[in-house]
């Protein structure tokens, strides 16, 4: 089977590593040489670099079964000609659907264009952070140059189309995320914004890391709201390609002073630090809030890089989806065992509930379909532990 994906996204990425690890192959289609050079190489996955006219992108599809358009949500007229092309060559054409993000407290615009007349009724210095393609639009604001920062790639196209429409250097923020909850806070602290302008781009987008930071700073969000459109979700795409995955083997291994990284220590980071600890292994923390627990070490800053360096296993347990997924590609290609606490798929092993007592023990994963009937189970696994020690 010919299976064609249009990427850009991270969802595209990772659909494209699960089809590679499963041994599947698929045609990979992204519109610039930065795109291709996040794409990680993959067995099986041919990278295709340009934009493509309506009649290239038809001549291209001929012959394929599948087309899974994986685009960004504000892609339009790109996600329109890809289905028009289907329709010519009589190929299948799935639109993969970024989740959406809650946006409490932020006001609603259906455009950017919207967005501009809105902000004009407005005062105070403004946080755009809706890329480089629809800057244009917010030149209609009234002293524009003043009040507005735009934040875009540091790409040379970006950075042309920001001089071209007369933003000054000094106000210009040339960046490649994910940004963090604290980067976003310094930046609306930098810009003095009283507004940040965002598209919904979902956790993989950075959108809660922004809404959170606007919070913060008591700075308002104006939000371009996704255009409605019908599709499925990764996971729904993810089984359609693949079919039902065999379940994970359940291997018990020693962690006896072996070191594992433990990035986030919210509710379930702290929880995931003491397991290990209690299995004998060299637990480190890494985040800058919270409280490890004792016996671990604490490394009270941003996770970097270099934090997995020499570890056995690592779990991403944040509140930042789009870190939680950087940290699974750096130990995928550094080879270590990692579990992210937000991402079924981007696991090399699942995290489990596990129960103790009498000798044995156990650790307990589900399928996804059901996660409150792992809790149920564990339960009364404890209570058979137990009956069993009396």
């Amino acid at each position: 089977m010919r299976r064609v994906i249009f990427s850009g996204t991270s969802e595209g990425k990772m659909l494209c590593r699960q089809l590679s690890q499963a041994g599947l192959s698929a045609e990979v289609c992204v519109a610039t040489e930065y795109g291709k050079e996040v794409m990680p190489e993959l067995r099986g996955i041919t990278v295709h670099t340009g934009r493509m006219t309506a009649p290239e992108m038809t001549e291209f599809l001929r012959g394929a079964q599948v087309v899974i358009d994986a685009t960004h949500p504000y892609a339009v007229e790109v996600s329109k000609n890809i289905r028009a092309a289907c329709a010519q060559v009589s190929c299948r054409y799935i639109r993969l659907l970024r989740p959406k993000t809650q946006a409490e407290g932020a006001v609603h615009v259906p455009s950017a264009a919207a967005a501009a007349r809105y902000l004009s009724e407005t005062e105070g210095a403004v946080l755009l952070t809706v890329g480089s393609k629809e800057l244009a639009c917010f030149t209609a604001v009234e002293n524009y140059q003043e009040r507005l920062w735009p934040r875009v790639l540091p790409a040379a196209k970006s950075l042309e189309i920001c001089q071209q429409l007369g933003f000054p250097a000094a106000h210009l923020i040339l960046m490649q995320g994910p940004f963090s909850e604290e980067m976003n806070v310094a930046l609306i602290h930098a810009s003095d914004a009283k507004w940040l302008v965002t598209k919904d781009t979902g956790e993989a987008g950075g959108l809660p890391a922004k809404l959170a930071a606007a919070k913060r700073c008591g700075c308002r969000v104006l939000l371009i709201d996704r255009p409605q459109e019908d599709g499925m979700t990764p996971d729904a795409v993810r089984d359609l390609l693949l079919g039902e995955k065999p379940p994970r083997f359940p291997l018990f291994v020693d962690l006896t002073d072996k070191t594992c990284v433990v990035v986030g220590c919210g509710a379930i980071g702290a929880h995931r630090a003491e397991v290990l600890l209690r299995y004998g292994a060299r637990v480190i923390v890494v985040a800058p809030e919270g409280e490890a627990p004792a016996g671990a070490q604490h490394i009270r800053r941003a996770f970097e890089p270099q934090d997995i360096r020499g570890a056995f296993l690592v779990t991403a347990a944040t509140d930042n989806h789009a870190l939680n997924h950087e940290i699974y590609e750096l130990c995928q290609r550094e080879h270590i065992f990692i579990s992210t606490a937000d991402d079924r798929t981007a696991c090399s092993f699942f995290f489990p509930a596990v129960r103790t007592g009498n000798g044995l023990s156990v650790g307990l994963v589900s399928d996804g379909s059901d996660h409150k009937k792992t809790a149920r189970t564990a339960k009364k696994i404890e209570a058979i532990l137990k009956e069993e020690q009396e």
